[in-house]
């Protein structure tokens, strides 16, 4: 049975900590950066869930979180990148994403809007993407930086999945969105195969990366099961437990790149 752990409160006392901190620890401002990448992704794959009536009020929740988490973030970051000129550049390019991104998450639901909002999301997950980048250059701990980078783009990439077999499922079957779920079923293990060869991994993160692996087996499994309506409830089940997974993962290599 998949373990589900929301860490939602765990990623405020995060945000609150990189605050208090005034933004000196690389990895942790890494963290939050990749998170937007994430959070971007579960807004849009939440605004299709709703769109089809699968779990909307969990999924209206968790749109809701996630828009209060990344203007959170968005705020911290600002902090912690003020003495980065490039960093400064590519937040103030994030924010600016976001706000039309933000506004299209208020329209009225519709496959159309769904769609439109889909590739806004890919901005603002590739503005996010360059900001992280970005700070784990920076940093003088670059290999637990872009560790940290890799962990957190694995939770990015469950809720993109997600987000493009919902519209597929609600008929937007179009190559664009073939495309992103074929691209994401590359990446995903690619990137869990880097993180378990890594030698920073403890025994602690190699039981997490070997459950994930079964996860995503399952989650594969859900995708490629076409036709069936009640997959739907599946993939959006399998899809957040493996984003829980990973999240515990990379807070793990967060953890140990900590001064």
């Amino acid at each position: 049975m998949l373990r589900k752990l929301s860490g939602f409160i765990v990623a405020l006392l995060l945000s609150a900590s990189v605050h208090a901190a005034g933004g000196e620890s690389a990895p942790m401002s890494i963290n939050l950066a990749g998170e937007q990448r994430m959070l971007s992704q579960r807004i849009a794959k939440a605004y299709a869930q709703i769109g089809l009536n699968v779990m909307p009020n969990t999924a209206s929740v968790q749109m809701k979180d996630a828009i209060g988490r990344f203007e959170s973030n968005l705020a911290t970051l600002e902090s912690a990148v003020a003495d980065q000129p490039a960093a400064r550049a590519a937040h103030q390019r994030l924010a600016a994403s976001w706000a039309v991104f933000r506004a299209a998450a208020a329209a009225p639901i519709s496959q159309e809007s769904a769609l439109a909002l889909s590739n806004l999301s890919i901005d603002v997950l590739d503005a996010a993407d360059r900001l992280a980048q970005l700070i784990a250059d920076e940093t003088s701990s670059q290999s637990t930086s872009r560790i940290v980078n890799l962990a957190g783009r694995q939770r990015m990439l469950s809720q993109r999945l997600a987000k493009a077999y919902m519209l597929r499922s609600w008929g937007a079957d179009s190559a664009p969105v073939r495309d992103e779920i074929a691209s994401v079923s590359r990446e995903f293990p690619a990137g869990l195969e880097a993180l378990m060869a890594l030698g920073e991994t403890t025994p602690e993160i190699r039981l997490e990366l070997e459950e994930i692996a079964l996860q995503w087996e399952w989650l594969q499994a859900a995708i490629s099961a076409e036709g069936a309506l009640s997959f739907r409830l599946v993939v959006a089940e399998a899809a957040d437990s493996i984003l829980d997974a990973t999240d515990r993962v990379t807070r793990l290599y967060e953890q140990l790149g900590r001064p």
